[in-house]
């Protein structure tokens, strides 16, 4: 068991189920409750609570097919870069991974399907099948490629918290548009925090993956991938890395004294993401062996579980 949960990156999975919930109960329920309080009637949720168990299951499993089907393709390298970790052909086979992947692939498009049904949007469905031939085309030629890779994995990333934003937003507009449209409210607040969050998880993540491209250098190189590292030097990488770097902090920055200001914020931001994500580029800048970019990119992991953790600490500033 310990070897599957290892093969589907249980963690990661519980990250995107807790972001996903978080972004309903502790940023769309509240908005609604008290942004929505002057409509003079009670605005509530209006995705049923089992579909939107299926849209976190379907969003879960799709990953975890991802991850399988990355594993599948990747085992020579990975048995450069990390072969202790590796899973498939080692405690999976090879025909049982390949099956897990178009199971969990077609679970997850008939849970997915389901919930689109039943906002009106069978057509939707399309989104999850999109995700599915991305991880594919990742796994199998992206990631074999400068830049395209990692951009994919990011925004791959990012939809974590728009999938919910499109599910929930749908119907609580058909339901509430004329009412509200009459007052000249409209749920944009909601969309706007939804986008703040996936624009921050694609900078993170990218930072993180081409931070991995460096840790996997050799890997990667004899099993013929095109890198950033690989294609234009590690030189050449850290300032690319380095940019991106400047480009989060900056935008955090500018995010708290444009949009958010109150000092229990700024004390948060500041020392939960702002500093750790300056220690890390520092620590990356420094770093020569595989082992410290690890540590680098398991920094980054921490600095987003934090930025995750904003919300439902901090709501209160998102009011």
């Amino acid at each position: 068991m310990m070897h599957f949960l290892r093969l589907i990156r249980y963690k990661n999975l519980l990250m995107i189920i807790a972001t996903q919930f978080i972004i309903r109960y502790a940023l769309f329920e509240p908005l609604l409750r008290h942004k929505y309080s002057a409509v003079g009637i009670g605005l509530e949720l209006q995705l049923p609570f089992l579909q939107f168990v299926f849209l976190v299951l379907a969003t879960v499993l799709i990953c975890a097919s991802g991850y399988i089907i990355n594993d599948y393709f990747d085992v020579n390298a990975d048995m450069i870069n990390k072969p202790d970790k590796v899973v498939i052909g080692k405690h999976i086979s090879r025909r049982v991974a390949i099956a897990l992947h178009w199971v969990f692939n077609i679970v997850g498009i008939i849970l997915g399907g389901i919930v689109s049904y039943s906002i009106g949007y069978i057509n939707f469905t399309a989104i999850f099948v999109l995700i599915i031939t991305l991880l594919w085309l990742y796994s199998t030629t992206f990631s074999k490629q400068p830049f395209v890779g990692n951009i994919v994995v990011a925004l791959l990333v990012a939809m974590v918290p728009i999938i919910v934003a499109i599910y929930e937003l749908i119907p609580l507009d058909a339901i509430y548009h004329r009412v509200l449209s009459s007052m000249y409210l409209s749920f944009e607040r909601m969309l706007f925090w939804s986008l703040g969050y996936a624009f921050f998880a694609f900078l993170l993540s990218l930072l993180r993956e081409m931070i991995k491209d460096v840790e996997d250098l050799l890997g990667d190189k004899a099993y013929g991938r095109n890198t950033i590292p690989i294609s234009l030097g590690i030189p050449v990488a850290k300032v690319i890395i380095s940019a991106v770097y400047v480009i989060s902090v900056g935008a955090l920055i500018i995010v708290y004294f444009v949009y958010l200001r109150g000092w229990y914020s700024g004390l948060y931001i500041f020392s939960a993401i702002v500093l750790p994500l300056l220690v890390s580029g520092i620590l990356f800048i420094r770093a020569q062996s595989s082992r410290e970019y690890g540590i680098v990119s398991t920094m980054l992991k921490i600095i987003m579980i934090m930025g995750m953790l904003y919300i439902p600490f901090f709501n209160f500033f998102l009011l």
